[in-house]
């Protein structure tokens, strides 16, 4: 190994109501490829106890130090402690660097200031959603909360010049901007068998792992940063070994059942695509799987899209659903400027139901819906609770279609954003000063953040609406 070593840490999440669902893949695919070019790499994960979270939500905080938190090493041999949280095993290397999503940010900034006080030599590095869509606000920080590198859009390439010693540290931030137009070269994901061990979802009764086929995404919704990403994809190659790695560490761990979750915006875009996922799960031997789809290509391709997926397991899809109200539907933008349907919501629950498929349903409250819009997509998410579907779980219970209800955060990178800040949607207005760190999506108990200063309607009759929807989540799925 090189002389320089990486520590890559994942901040905890504190809204969540369990942070081990689904690993947060960006740190496993920098470990792999630095690895892969003679680095020395472990990956920290710090994440609140059960006890500490509870804790903290009965005195209603975010979370104010670090020493509330528990922390996980994961070494690159495999090796693995867990502890209270203590700065000092950051010493240990040459360069930190922290994939931080907006919510994330906060606990990533108090990480960055201990750091710079404490150890000084060590190079810090920021990535992830965040750096990307908030790249002013990091790179303006304070002296003291600054990073020494912002990494905005893809991290292979830069943290190979940084591990290198290609760039040196200055008195102000470094943005290192790299897109790698080619995906196909690069490395499976790590996938650590004691932090792999961690990881509780379940698919239609099977221990499941998650993936992603691709970057970006081909529609421009108008609540999604991704909405302008180019799609690139990921070999078929490397895809087929992050699968066949992923059953191996299935059986390792001593799941009798496996499944995998395509975790990505262009899983079930096609009948051809379908095949291809079908034929790598079947050969890899899953039990049963689960990928995203949109409501209207369900409606164009009915069985010619499913029928691959079923045949080899296919138990659950997801969907965003979005909304019942078709004023807001088209405002949303769902199609790229094409005019969806909320009528192609029902047909595609129904069409996938019939199949044998549940369907994970996601929807959101939006600031400027009145009585009528939450309405109607309160009957459209009762419907969803509702309607049977043709099938069982590998447990033979029946299964059942799940709905989620959040609240719509307009972070920074989206369209919507650009309308509210503008004041270009009718009543609704931002918050004058609002901590881009306490906006989400589902946190704990299906909450979601607040940054208006100005909706149509209170929010108290939002936030009940959303408890409604949310109490119709069926005990399993």
């Amino acid at each position: 190994m090189r002389q320089n070593r990486l520590l890559l840490v994942k901040p905890p999440d504190r809204f969540l109501e369990n942070e081990f669902v689904y690993q947060q893949l960006g740190p496993h695919y920098i470990q792999s490829y630095l690895m892969e070019n003679g680095f020395d790499v472990d990956i920290l994960i710090l994440y609140e106890s059960p006890e500490g979270r509870a804790a903290r939500i009965a005195k209603e905080a975010l979370g104010s130090s670090l020493n509330d938190l528990k922390m996980m090493l994961v070494k690159a041999d495999g090796t693995c402690t867990e502890s209270d949280f203590d700065v000092s095993v950051v010493g240990e290397y040459s360069v930190v660097g922290m994939s931080v999503m907006t919510p994330q940010a906060v606990d990533a900034y108090m990480l960055n200031e201990l750091v710079r006080k404490q150890l000084p030599h060590v190079l810090t590095v920021i990535g992830g959603s965040h750096a990307r869509y908030y790249l002013d606000k990091v790179a303006n920080l304070p002296t003291d909360l600054a990073f020494d590198f912002i990494v905005p859009q893809d991290g292979w390439q830069p943290m190979l010049e940084i591990m290198n010693g290609e760039v040196k540290r200055e008195s102000r931030p470094i943005v290192l901007e790299h897109s790698m137009s080619d995906l196909k070269g690069l490395p499976a994901p790590t996938r650590p068998l004691s932090l792999m061990r961690k990881y509780d979802f379940t698919i239609a009764g099977a221990p499941t792992f998650h993936t992603v086929t691709a970057l970006g995404c081909p529609f421009t919704c108008n609540f999604c940063e991704s909405g302008i990403e180019a799609v690139r994809k990921f070999s078929e190659e490397m895809i087929e070994d992050d699968l066949s790695t992923m059953r191996n560490t299935h059986k390792s761990i001593g799941n009798t059942r496996s499944a995998i979750m395509f975790f990505d915006d262009v899983g079930l875009l096609s009948p051809r695509q379908v095949e291809r996922l079908s034929t790598a799960v079947s050969k890899n031997g899953f039990d049963t799987w689960r990928a995203f789809t949109h409501a209207y290509l369900i409606v164009k391709h009915k069985e010619r899209l499913l029928r691959p997926f079923v045949e080899t397991g296919g138990r659950r899809v997801g969907i965003g659903i979005e909304t019942g109200s078709q004023k807001t539907l088209d405002l949303i933008n769902k199609r790229n400027g094409k005019r969806q349907d909320v009528r192609d919501h029902y047909e595609a629950i129904k069409i996938a139901n019939d199949n044998g498929i549940a369907v994970d349903a996601f929807t959101m409250i939006y600031p400027w819906e009145d009585q009528d819009d939450l309405d109607a997509t309160t009957k459209l998410i009762e419907f969803v609770s509702e309607n049977k579907v043709n099938e069982c779980d590998l447990d033979g219970r029946p299964l059942k279609n799940h709905v989620d209800s959040a609240i719509m955060s307009p972070y920074q990178g989206t369209k919507f954003y650009d309308l509210m800040k503008g004041k270009r949607i009718p009543y609704v207005e931002l918050a004058d000063k609002f901590d881009p760190g306490r906006m989400y999506y589902k946190g704990v108990d299906g909450g979601s953040g607040w940054p208006y200063k100005r909706s149509r309607l209170p929010r108290e009759e939002y936030e009940a609406v959303q408890r409604y929807r949310n109490s119709l989540r069926p005990s399993y799925r």
